[in-house]
């Protein structure tokens, strides 16, 4: 083993410029895979993190008329068994009407469990000014809703809403103002407590809908989550349903598919690239050895080290390339990072992704050098010797 590996790195060295442009040209064909390969996978993940990451991605909801949802409690114990939740919140949520003086504005009122709330939406990292509402009817206001209103920490807010066909109104303290990032949100919804909803309106001990998020490695695989869900509390005979992200944001879903389906073509023509260019260049090596190799053979080399010497080229080419690579591959982003205006896209520099292209790249080396390696073992010394 030791002499293929000897006579490989002796012809590398002879050659060394065709050497350097070789491994020059892995290293750019890896640091595309990876440039690519990283950069899709961290915008997928940024654009799940900002359109569903902080919201519900499986909801519980009445499917009746009525869309009050009693017994919660027992709901929401049932919920706990399931290993895939990693947050469960329930909600009350109406519609209704800010009153300011002979202005109005329809919004949504949100209650809210804060505690489980934040573990979905983040609202206390997301709070501009102020604190979340600790007592009853105290209030939070959508930045964009404010900036109508007008209103500042500590004043009151009228807020009206109807009991059947009978309206109710209640004044909230403003304690503070949010950003959830989410222009429809910012614009719409007043949060207070469960509390305060289930009083204003009437309804103790109901909620509206109960939210849950998942584990990450499972997003996907929300639609049978909320299948299994489904039939292990038997919903329909309660008049519940359930919805997920994935029926809800179908055209995302697709395009996201599509996204890494385009991803895994572009890398798959990169390496076929590559395993073309290193049996091209092997091969040729084979052709400007021949005299060599004829010696080497008549002095007694077998055809198996005939062949190593070519696999070990192939070797050595692809752990210095995958080394190149992997270095331009992340300076790429690193610069694409610093001139990008935005924050929307936080690369994730994932070792196993990188750890999985090096392998391949290497591994397809040795792959390419077999052909090579094929021809090195059939050559016949004498002829080669004779120069026919």
């Amino acid at each position: 083993m030791a002499l293929p590996l000897k006579i490989a790195l002796r012809f590398l060295k002879n050659g060394k410029w065709q050497t350097l442009l070789i491994i020059i040209g892995i290293s750019i064909g890896i640091s595309v895979q990876i440039f690519v390969g990283l950069l899709l996978n961290s915008l997928q993940s940024s654009l799940l993190n900002n359109f569903i990451g902080n919201s519900s991605q499986i909801t519980i909801t009445s499917d009746t008329e009525n869309p009050l949802i009693d017994d919660y409690d027992d709901i929401v114990d049932e919920l706990e068994e399931f290993d895939e939740l990693t947050a469960i919140s329930v909600t009350n949520e109406r519609p209704a009407t800010v009153i300011d003086g002979t202005d109005s504005y329809n919004i949504i009122l949100k209650g809210f469990e804060f505690d489980d709330a934040d573990e979905i939406y983040n609202i206390a990292e997301r709070i501009d000014d102020g604190e979340e509402p600790d007592d009853d009817f105290e209030a939070i206001i959508g930045v964009d809703l404010n900036d109508e209103l007008d209103y500042e920490e500590g004043d009151n807010i009228i807020i009206s809403g109807f009991i059947e066909n009978e309206s109710v109104t209640r004044t909230f303290e403003v304690v503070g103002f949010f950003d959830l990032e989410i222009g429809s949100i910012n614009s719409a919804w007043v949060i207070t407590t469960l509390e305060s909803v289930q009083e204003m309106f009437n309804t103790s001990d109901t909620v509206t809908s109960i939210e849950m998020q998942i584990k990450q490695e499972v997003l996907y695989e929300a639609d049978e989550i909320a299948d299994d869900i489904e039939d292990e509390l038997d919903l329909e005979d309660e008049n519940l349903k359930i919805s997920n992200w994935i029926d809800e944001n179908e055209n995302l879903l697709n395009g996201l598919q599509s996204q890494s389906l385009s991803s895994y073509f572009i890398q798959s023509f990169v390496l076929i690239s590559v395993v073309i260019g290193i049996d091209s260049v092997l091969a040729i090596s084979v052709v400007q050895k021949q005299r060599q190799l004829g010696i080497l053979k008549a002095m007694g080399i077998t055809n198996r080290t005939a062949s190593l010497i070519f696999i070990f080229q192939g070797l050595f080419l692809g752990i210095f390339g995958a080394i190149g690579g992997i270095a331009l591959g992340i300076f790429f982003l690193w610069g694409f990072t610093q001139a990008s205006p935005s924050d929307f896209i936080i690369i994730n520099y994932d070792p196993i992704f990188i750890s999985i292209s090096a392998a391949i790249i290497i591994v397809s080396s040795v792959i390419a050098a077999l052909s090579p390696a094929i021809k090195s073992s059939k050559l016949d010394p004498i002829d080669i010797i004779r120069g026919e």
